[in-house]
């Protein structure tokens, strides 16, 4: 009985891991194509009905089907914890969902904060300069009377991020799970979330788009930062015309027309232009955007003084080490002296330093200082400074070496300089001897000449 009760255990136990693993990989593929965790944002209607009350979050699933006929049926159940009808069967006739990047899953069910939200979307005009082209007939398709949905998507690394307009359609089929069936209208994707620029640089910040339906489209690039922001470049292509255009910013207009490139080239770069950047594409009635964030950075640049470092005897010296010129502000310097003779070393703790100066540019510079005092037994020690800074694995560091006046022996250096120097006086010596008596003669010989 023993034996068989172990048994019965077992199998009920490998049968509860099959099940398991069995569904954990329908959330990631099925033979239909890539199933996504979402999140669905639903908009709760407050007490009045007119205004939305609290914003409520469920679970939903994304099948984004390999092909673009949907003729094939589901071949997965649905999970139990995504509700009816929160099953979204997607066809992109242009494949930007379909991005390698985003075919595994992309984040833990249980995280409130999934790679993937989809909410519901409102068709409208746009009445901005660079869009009343496309809205000109003033005539609204008649699909858009449907219901129209909207999905953002980040890989994990979040290294790439689209964003989506849907169009529900029909469902050919019995429909047992109550899922909708959605076709992409337009995607807006980028592959530089998170951008980094050098001070001074020149930038490219990605932005692509695809259109299944009408082909008419402006795109605009806007800058946001702390709660303000600014149009940095606005083209409308159905007219061929640039509305707006910030100084040093550019687009690629054979790129954009032909493959839907619409990267912002963005010249000498400061701290003024880090911020986020929203790349958005507008066709008729439709929009949608991704963001894409710029952070400058500048490594410091680092000096002692004074150089060289000379103390009298029984006197002492500020030594200054200066990070300057680093972006972003955090920085830290520390000091460590080690023994000229001993060679050990001890990090300096009595050590202080200035506040942060602000740079035209908008970059930083900050001061770090150690008393230094002249006696035999701390002649030769070396001084050096680390700076620590978010541009720098490995750190920067400067040092020198304290010299006491009457302690310092000869160096090499100064070896090879004394016998330079004696060569060159040498070789004066042997020139002059040369010279001067000839000269004398010469001069004693134009005296007798005259004379006579």
């Amino acid at each position: 009985m023993v034996e068989l009760s172990t048994i019965y255990r077992l199998s009920v136990l490998l049968c509860t891991v099959a099940v398991l693993l069995g569904r954990a990989a329908t959330h990631d593929t099925t033979s239909l194509g890539n199933l996504l965790d979402c999140w669905y944002i639903d908009e709760v209607k407050g007490r009045m009905g007119s205004f939305p009350g609290a914003v409520a979050q469920k679970k939903a699933l994304l099948l984004l089907r390999h092909g673009v006929q949907r003729t094939a049926p589901l071949d997965f159940h649905l999970p139990e914890d995504v509700e009816p009808g929160l099953l979204f069967d997607v066809i992109d006739p242009t494949r930007g969902l379909l991005n390698a990047k985003l075919h595994r899953r992309t984040a833990s069910r249980e995280d409130p904060g999934s790679a993937c939200e989809l909410t519901v979307f409102k068709p409208q005009a746009a009445f901005v300069d660079w869009t009343l082209t496309l809205t000109k007939e003033q005539l609204s398709p008649p699909d858009l009377g449907g219901p129209w949905y909207t999905s953002i998507l980040h890989n994990p690394q979040r290294t790439f991020s689209i964003a989506s307009i849907h169009r529900e359609v029909p469902r050919p089929e019995d429909d047992r799970v109550h899922s909708k069936s959605t076709l992409v209208a337009m995607n807006v994707f980028t592959r530089t979330p998170r951008a980094e620029a050098r001070l001074g640089s020149d930038v490219l910040l990605d932005c692509g788009f695809s259109i299944s339906r009408d082909r008419k489209f402006s795109v605009e690039w806007r800058y946001q930062f702390q709660g303000s922001g600014h149009v940095v470049y606005a083209y409308d292509a159905a007219a061929d015309r640039v509305a707006l255009a910030r100084e040093g910013a550019e687009l690629f207009f054979p790129e954009m027309h032909r493959h839907g490139n619409a990267t912002l080239l963005l010249r000498g770069v400061g701290v003024k232009d880090e911020g986020t950047y929203l790349c958005i594409v507008y066709t008729p009635y439709l929009h949608t955007q991704v963001s894409v964030d710029l952070r400058i950075t500048e490594p410091p640049q680092v000096f002692l003084r004074p150089d060289p470092l000379y103390v009298v005897p029984g006197g002492e010296e500020v030594l200054e080490c200066k990070a300057s010129g680093y972006y972003p502000l955090d920085v830290t310097v520390e000091w460590l002296r080690r023994n000229g003779s001993a060679g050990s070393a001890e990090y300096l703790a009595d050590s202080w330093q200035s506040n942060h100066h602000i740079n035209p540019n908008g970059t930083f510079s900050l001061s770090s200082f150690v008393r230094v005092r002249g006696s035999a037994e701390e002649h030769g020690d070396l001084y050096t400074c680390y700076v620590s800074h978010t541009t720098l694995k490995a750190g920067a560091k400067k040092s020198l070496r304290l010299k006491v006046a009457g302690e310092s022996g000869l160096s090499m250096d100064d070896v090879i300089g004394l016998f330079i120097t004696a060569f060159l006086l040498y070789g004066l010596l042997a020139f002059l001897s040369t010279k001067v008596p000839q000269w004398l003669s010469r001069t004693t010989e134009d005296q007798k000449d005259k004379a006579e």
